[in-house]
This record gives C-alpha cells, sequence and structure tokens, in this order.
C-alpha cells in the first residue's frame, strides 16, 4: 500500500506531504481545486505518465522548471520509494529505491493502480482500440513477458506496414512466420487473462447485487476464428499491398461484453454502462492481486458522481470488502459518511492547491 506521497509543482499543487492510511481516503474541494491533481500524482508514480494528458511536462505548475513526485510503499514487511522529477525543458530522473528505473513496467509491478474516471467508465462504449487497451493493460501487469512481446510485435509490424506502403512484391516467409507467431502469442496471453476477468467479473457483480442477463465476454483475435493468423495473413497478402496496411491480427481484436449475445452498448443504458465498467474495474483489480500477490490501489475520480447515489454505494462496499487501498475525488463527502460499509474514511480537503486533512472516521 502507499503509507507517504510528497507532491511538488504539479498543475496547482505547488508542495504537499500527506500521510495515506489504509481503507478509503477522500478528497474533496470545488471543482478546479487540485483533487484530481492529488490523484494524478499517484498515476505518475505508478506509471510514470499522468491519467489527463499525454505529455508529463503539460501538468508541471505554471512558471515552475519542472516536478517532482515521491512515494513511500509498504508490503509485508518491505518498504520502497518511488522517486520522479520532470523538466520542462524534457530531462528527469525516474528511481526506485534508489536506482535508476530502466523500464516503465518496474513502476507498475511495484505500485500496481487501477484507474476509475470518466474516460474509463466510457470504455466499454468506445471503439474496439479502447477496449484492447482495457485488457492489454490487465495482461502487462499479470504476465509480465508481456510487454516485451507485444513491442516486439509491434515493431515487426511497423515494418510490414512500412513494406506495404512502399508496394514490395511480396512477404519475406521466414519474416512473414515470426509476425504470425507473436500475433499468436499476444492472443493466447489475452485469452488467458480473460478467463480470469470474466470468473472475477461474475464474483463481483454477485457481491454488488447486480445482474446482467446472460452477460459474456467475447475476446475476438483479430482474425477469422479457427484459422491459423499465419493463414490469413497469406491470404490477405494482397489485398494488404493494394491498401498499405495489415488487416489482419491482434492489432484488430476487440474484448466485446455481451448481454444475450448482444453487444452490451446496444442493451444497456449508458448509466448501465458505467455501472458494469466499474464492477469490471474491481475484477481487474481482484485479479492482479490473485495473480501477482500485490493488491493494487485503486484511483477513483469523480465516480460518485458518475453513478447514481446506490450503484456508488455498491462501488464503494465491494472495494471496502476486498480490503483494497482506495483513494477518491469528490466536491463534497456527501452521503458517503453515512455508509456503514465502506470502512475506515481518512478525508483530505483541497483549497486552491493546499491539501489538509480534516479526519478520519471509522
Amino acid at each position: 500500500m502507499l503509507t507517504q506521497l510528497s507532491i511538488q509543482n504539479l498543475r496547482n499543487l505547488s508542495e504537499a506531504s500527506l500521510e495515506i492510511s489504509e481503507g478509503l481516503s477522500v478528497f474533496t474541494g470545488l471543482n478546479g481545486a487540485g483533487k484530481t491533481s492529488a490523484l494524478d500524482a499517484v498515476h505518475v508514480l505508478g506509471t510514470g505518465k499522468s491519467f489527463t494528458t499525454s505529455q508529463l511536462s503539460k501538468v508541471i505548475r505554471n512558471d515552475q522548471p519542472g516536478l517532482q513526485v515521491v512515494g513511500r510503499m509498504k508490503y509485508g514487511g518491505a518498504e520502497s520509494v518511488i522517486g520522479i522529477s520532470r523538466l520542462r525543458t524534457g530531462g528527469g530522473e525516474t528511481r526506485l529505491s534508489g536506482a535508476p528505473v530502466k523500464a516503465l513496467s518496474e513502476l507498475a509491478r511495484e505500485l500496481p493502480l487501477v484507474l476509475l474516471n470518466a474516460d474509463s467508465l466510457n470504455a466499454l462504449r468506445e471503439g474496439p482500440e479502447a477496449r484492447r487497451r482495457l485488457i492489454d493493460q490487465l495482461v502487462f501487469h499479470v504476465e509480465h513477458s508481456f510487454i516485451s512481446l507485444w513491442q516486439r510485435y509491434h515493431h515487426a509490424l511497423k515494418q510490414r506496414n512500412m513494406l506495404l506502403r512502399r508496394a514490395r512484391a511480396g512477404d519475406d516467409p521466414a519474416w512473414l512466420s515470426e509476425l504470425a507467431s507473436l500475433g499468436e502469442q499476444v492472443h493466447q496471453a489475452r485469452e488467458r487473462v480473460t478467463t480470469l476477468l470474466s470468473e472475477e467479473l461474475f464474483n463481483v457483480l454477485l457481491a454488488m447485487d447486480l445482474t446482467f442477463p446472460s452477460l459474456s465476454l467475447d475476446l475476438r483475435s483479430g482474425w477469422q476464428e479457427g484459422e491459423a493468423l499465419l493463414g490469413a495473413l497469406k491470404a490477405n497478402g494482397q489485398s494488404d499491398r493494394q491498401r498499405g496496411f495489415t488487416q489482419v491480427g491482434p492489432h484488430r481484436g476487440d474484448l466485446r461484453c455481451l448481454i444475450e449475445g448482444r453487444p452490451a452498448h446496444d442493451v444497456l443504458s449508458r448509466g448501465q454502462m458505467k455501472v458494469l465498467m466499474s464492477a469490471m474495474r474491481v475484477a481487474q483489480g481482484r485479479v492482479l492481486a490473485d495473480v501477482t500477490g500485490r493488491t493494487p490501489v485503486f484511483l477513483l475520480d469523480d465516480v460518485a458522481a458518475e453513478l447514481d447515489g446506490e450503484n456508488a454505494r455498491a462501488v464503494f462496499s465491494v472495494l471496502a470488502a476486498s480490503r483494497v487501498q482506495v483513494l477518491a475525488t469528490m466536491v463534497s463527502l456527501g452521503n458517503v459518511s453515512e455508509w456503514a460499509d465502506v470502512g475506515r474514511i481518512t478525508v483530505f480537503h483541497v483549497e486552491q492547491g493546499v491539501i489538509t486533512k480534516t479526519n478520519s472516521m471509522a
């Protein structure tokens, strides 16, 4: 779990030093006060990236040369520290317990995170690319070799697409076999994790007392079912050369959520989709914890405003029952303090970039 968080010059947070407790920590305050920035600082620690913008330099406080975020974690009897600094000019450091971090995957293993915000709650309604990210994020965490595999596949794919655009007459057989082998392995890794996610999703829905008729997760490979990828690549070779890109492979895969055989977004309301996506995120966290032995920290950015009262309570309650650490933002504490089953609550108030711990309640 995260025990300490230090922030300097991240958006409107000039300097903050916080002791983070187990259970639920709520950051309250008006819009623009800096609540989301506190969660984003934790996201930077666990991923090296902001969840609000694609470029970390953009979250550096105005008129400041750089930012720094430091987090202290404790798992069992072991402690570790992640420190990240970035300069507006592009320099900076990322260290784990004093040692330079060579790959961002090291951060993900040390501080696994599950993010629930407006964007992630709408992932199932978006296109296949968003849904591929959804499953790949989980595979990255539970199968550490997947990162290298995914990178090798996409490098090979990029090279083939470049040759296709140059209208090369044909593919090298050995090279095409390598691309197909990597693609098959990417899909197989997704299959293994999708099976785990599906099983845990039903457990979470049961705990939340939610019922969706004949719910299923349908993982599509990105090529004709029952066919080997190598055969699909060969069959599409001429068409690929005409179009200038590879039309089959796991980069065209999809993770569909079905209700009675139909895409969930065609059946459910927007509110129901958000509830289902919340349950899926909780299930992702449980799979991650079961496989890696390390419980993730959940970041909930204004989720209570995205769901109705009973469903928001169900999400927070199932997280409390899972005994995970949750950091959440809300305009005000509202009814959360009256929810007897959400466990211990630590409250921080954020105003004009200043974070103040107000109280804790059991």
